[in-house]
């Protein structure tokens, strides 16, 4: 998906399991049983050299600990040929382990990397393996804040696979919504991993949200301070531009068309505030311009 590195996937799935089990959801054929629990777990690999080791593990349990379910999540940037060998050692290994069903889940960054990984692998006559793999034309588009704030990590990987969608304001609205729920420190490095992942044009929309929007300016004040800086400014500089306006039609002077866009494009603060004490006095709206 646009943006992917191999670590921060992983990262968001250790984080909270249950991501996992979302991205599960989209692939046909998934079907994860009724649960207690979902916790990301480490895997006894003493007998299992070092380069069979999957990226993360997520078990799912019952209410008295008892293995239902077992799901390997790998991040597949380029074809490896080795892994067609190692996958069903990941699969074998976990299965024995847990003595539960066991999934393998390909997290993948286009559609063509995503069709390589879900070949099935045969392991001879009798037998094969078959990936599931996820690429951006599954991950669901989050637009709706209660399921960002549920899963805020699904939120940011929907946000980072749908860069064109992510433009629009509740795509936007909903990954902050889901960044509100989490600590200081870990919405921080989920922010940085959207900023450096989505494209300018966005990422200038999600400067303008944090700094504009009341229900986000907080987000803003934690993590964007420079933005916020701006945006205060650019909060007063309209302030007094509809202060001109409202001084204007309380006295009755009509505004053309051409003045009310010349005083709207105004960037000078002071020349604003000029503006504002001489629409107390003037006669007519061209006075304000006199020098």
């Amino acid at each position: 998906m646009p943006g992917i590195d191999h670590e921060m996937p992983l990262e968001l799935i250790r984080n909270r399991p249950e991501t996992a089990l979302e991205l599960l959801r989209r692939v046909p054929g998934a079907d994860i049983p009724p649960h207690a629990a979902a916790r990301v777990e480490t895997v006894d690999y003493t007998q299992t050299p070092i380069e069979f080791r999957a990226d993360s593990v997520v078990v799912l349990r019952n209410e008295t600990g008892t293995a239902l379910m077992a799901v390997i999540v790998e991040v597949q940037l380029r074809r490896d040929s080795g892994k067609r060998f190692s996958w069903p050692v990941y699969v074998t290994t976990l299965r024995s382990q847990h003595r539960c069903d066991t999934a393998l889940l390909v997290i993948c960054p286009n559609r063509s990397m995503a069709r390589w990984c879900e070949r099935a692998i045969r392991l001879g006559p009798n037998g094969a393996i078959t990936p599931l793999a996820i690429d951006p034309s599954r991950m669901p588009l989050i637009t709706d804040p209660d399921q960002a704030r549920a899963c805020p990590e699904l939120a940011v990987l929907s946000t980072v696979a749908h860069p064109d969608e992510a433009d629009d304001e509740p795509v936007l609205e909903a990954m902050l919504a889901g960044l509100a729920t989490l600590d200081q420190d870990r919405a921080r490095v989920y922010l940085n991993y959207v900023i450096s992942s989505l494209p300018a044009v966005t990422v200038k929309r999600l400067e303008e949200m944090v700094t504009t929007i009341q229900d986000f300016d907080y987000l803003g004040k934690k993590y964007f301070s420079h933005w916020v800086a701006k945006g205060e400014a650019v909060g007063e500089i309209r302030g007094e531009i509809d202060a001109i306006f409202n001084v204007l039609d309380v006295r009755g002077l009509e505004v053309s068309d051409d003045t009310r866009e010349r005083i709207r494009r105004c960037n000078d603060l002071n020349q604003l505030k000029t503006w504002v004490r001489r629409a107390v006095t003037v006669t007519s709206v061209d006075e304000l311009f006199d020098e």
